[in-house]
């Protein structure tokens, strides 16, 4: 299964992190100024609340990464929309019952906690669809460019662990998996870690021999035992060692071509 966007470094942790951080703080001044709710329980509703917001959107990345119509998405919205208002009343009655302090009815919070979900529902979801039109085929203009310059094709590739170094030869990978910055080389005998992009990978690995089949998958395509369709217009590769791989729609439009489908 693919990651979600936001674990590929650690830099975009943080930045989750903080831009959580803030929405809590504003949801805080909203509640204390327009709710009339105490400073704590105020900070405690708007914790829980932002927290379970986030999870949902980072759970949606996943849904996003398998379905590709609009329509679906929508769904998936108002349905988030309407289990994270059910969490919020359940988190402001939990805290009025424990501090014995009421402030504004929920029903009264309703506008500014649906209008504030919505925004940062839209939000997530259009850079989640940036994410994937990105890795689906968006190239900049120096990358375009560096294609077109002549690349070195390797026949191996070294790792070093520790003291030791390992010489795996190209024809012996299966598929090379992306993790943050590194790169997860799979090989009959085992697995190696290495520090490099999948960009390298894709440009210096022979063309006939290796397809990305994904943002973060390159594959062996002498490996594949078959493709089978999943859902509308999804696909997995099954490989002849009984790994299966998803596979994007653009990454499979460059393996049709390739293997002549």
């Amino acid at each position: 299964m693919d990651i979600n966007p936001i674990q590929e470094t650690p830099g975009r942790w943080m930045l989750a992190l903080g831009l959580a951080t803030v929405a809590a703080g504003i949801q805080t001044l909203l509640l204390w100024g327009y709710a009339g709710a105490e400073w704590l329980p105020a900070c405690i509703d708007s914790v829980l609340s932002v927290g379970l917001l986030c999870g949902l959107a980072y759970l949606s990345w996943y849904m996003v990464g398998f379905v590709s119509m609009y329509q679906t998405d929508i769904v998936v919205g108002v349905l988030a929309m309407a289990f994270w208002l059910a969490g919020t009343f359940v988190v402001q009655y939990s805290i009025e019952q424990s501090t014995g302090e009421l402030y504004q009815p929920f029903p009264e919070t309703l506008p500014f906690r649906l209008l504030f979900g919505v925004l940062a529902w839209a939000v997530m979801m259009m850079w989640y669809r940036m994410e994937k039109l990105q890795a689906a085929g968006g190239e900049t203009a120096e990358e375009a460019a560096a294609l077109t310059e002549p690349v070195d094709i390797i026949d191996r590739i070294t790792v070093k662990d520790g003291t030791r170094i390992h010489l795996i030869e190209i024809d012996e990978l299966l598929y090379i998996q992306a993790c943050g910055d590194y790169v997860t080389l799979v090989t009959p005998s085992g697995q190696y870690v290495k520090e490099q992009t999948m960009k390298y990978f894709e440009a210096h690995l022979p063309s006939a021999g290796f397809v990305r089949v994904h943002r973060s998958t390159i594959v062996n395509v002498m490996q594949i035992s078959r493709v089978e369709l999943f859902g509308k217009e999804n696909y997995h590769l099954l490989l002849k060692c009984g790994v299966k791989l998803k596979v994007s729609n653009s990454g499979y439009k460059q393996l049709k071509d390739r293997l002549e489908l």
